[in-house]
């Protein structure tokens, strides 16, 4: 059975070398990190522990959290 295009496209998108820095740089330009200090290896494994959010990171998401709930209560839609 042959794949649609759409998986096609997405496979080789997912496996471009060039997307795959792409995403790298923005990720290191959204979260600060210089791209020295990014070890992005096949073998690595990803641990929970390795996020500490910034204070910035924590005041944002208890502002969204706060406006959802604000949301709810009032049934503001």
């Amino acid at each position: 059975m042959r794949q649609p295009l759409e998986e096609l496209l997405y496979q080789k998108l997912i496996q471009s070398p060039v997307f795959n820095s792409w995403v790298r740089r923005i990720h290191a330009r959204i979260n600060r990190i210089p791209l020295e200090e990014q070890s992005f290896s096949a073998h690595r494994i990803v641990d929970i522990n390795d996020y500490t959010p910034t204070t910035w990171h924590k005041i944002n998401a208890f502002r969204i959290i706060f406006a959802d709930e604000l949301k709810k209560a009032f049934l503001f839609r």
